[in-house]
């Protein structure tokens, strides 16, 4: 194994990224140190290097990763969440937070909003600080980080989003709970309104449709599931319509705007139930009118992250259906860690669903 390890580090918006090497830093009690395999630039590393939201800087960005185990403390956890051994060279993936399971929320089922918890891929990093990002040629796993193998069918490119954008969508799909035979309406499809499509049509429902405004979106959503895929704005609820006559029983908000989740309003039936996923930086209120969610008796959840549990799902889901969608043809383009800004130029034209870095 090399002594020596790299990192991007970044200083903030419209500044040069740092490529940094130092000594692979020692692990402590509990920790477990990787080689990241591939990071995958997640809509949420672009606001944060855009500005459109703030990091205390510097910092090492990333937390779409996989990775290889290349060394495990003496009292690191020897087997995953699910039961699966751990060993030297497994590929695994873990939850975007590691939590510290005492606290408030540890106890009350938010575990992801840990008041004491470390946010992989967001924290500032100290002059001697270990790497615990994904813009790095490794990553150290603290304690109270739950892991999950990754399956020997699932490609690195495919386990990256596992732990963001993939998981979020199971933690909202368990929120939802939406049965058999329900209707469902996917607003957004970028990496989590398709991934979103793709759960929901494992759960059989009677019609999924999908909003996107872009037209290449609106043909992923397509093959990942959705049986319609239309426009904003250009569906209208009427009793006459045979496919949605009321309502949608479901709906998911993937696209983070202020008319996605005023469109949801509107579509979703009466005794409806809405997920919002997408908005994940500060924005402009929504002129949001209060009568129309008393009358309509909405169930609105917001879905922040997720639980290990929902990390679990992810990576089960991933296992059994990545050969029914092309979830390895989503990252079309990947870099090494030396091009961190062409990646990051690469990332922000949407066309891309998602760029890879392989450090």
């Amino acid at each position: 194994m090399s002594s020596d390890s790299q990192a991007a580090l970044f200083h903030g918006p419209n500044s040069t990224w740092e490529l940094r090497s130092a000594p692979i830093a020692p692990i402590c009690d509990g920790q477990i140190l990787t080689r990241v395999l591939a990071c995958t630039i997640c809509g949420s590393d672009l606001h944060t290097i855009c500005g459109r939201r703030h990091a205390h800087t510097p910092a090492i960005l990333g937390h779409e990763i996989v990775g290889q185990i290349i060394e495990l403390s003496p009292t690191a956890p020897r087997y995953d969440i699910a039961g699966n051994p751990l060993e030297r060279n497994d590929r695994i993936v873990w939850t975007v937070v590691a939590n510290c399971g005492q606290c408030f929320f540890c106890q009350h089922d938010l575990p992801q909003k840990c008041q004491n918890g470390y946010k992989y891929g967001h924290q500032q990093v100290s002059q001697d600080s270990s790497w615990h990002g994904g813009f790095a040629t490794h990553c150290t796993l603290l304690p109270g980080t739950q892991i999950v193998k990754v399956p020997d069918r699932v490609d690195d490119l495919e386990a990256a989003p596992l732990s963001c954008a993939t998981a979020t969508i199971a933690a909202a799909v368990r929120t939802a709970n939406t049965i058999e035979h329900d209707s469902v309406l996917v607003i957004g499809a970028g990496m989590l309104g398709l991934t979103a499509c793709a759960f929901f049509k494992t759960c059989s429902p009677r019609i999924l449709f999908c909003i996107e405004p872009d037209e290449h979106r609106r043909r992923l959503a397509l093959q990942f599931g959705a049986s319609h895929c239309v426009t904003p704005n250009s569906l209208q609820l009427s009793p006459d319509d045979s496919l949605c006559p009321i309502g949608f029983d479901t709906v998911i908000e993937c696209s983070g705007t202020n008319a996605g989740t005023l469109e949801a309003i509107r579509l979703v039936r009466t005794g409806g139930r809405i997920i919002l996923v997408g908005a994940v930086f500060p924005a402009d209120p929504a002129p949001i009118v209060i009568e129309q969610l008393v009358r309509k008796h909405l169930t609105i959840c917001g879905v922040h992250n997720y639980q290990a549990k929902d990390l679990i799902s992810a990576t089960e889901f991933m296992h059994k259906n990545n050969h029914k969608f092309p979830f390895k043809r989503l990252v079309e383009h990947t870099f090494p860690l030396e091009r961190i800004e062409d990646a990051i130029l690469c990332a922000q034209n949407p066309q891309n669903i998602r760029v890879a870095i392989l450090p």
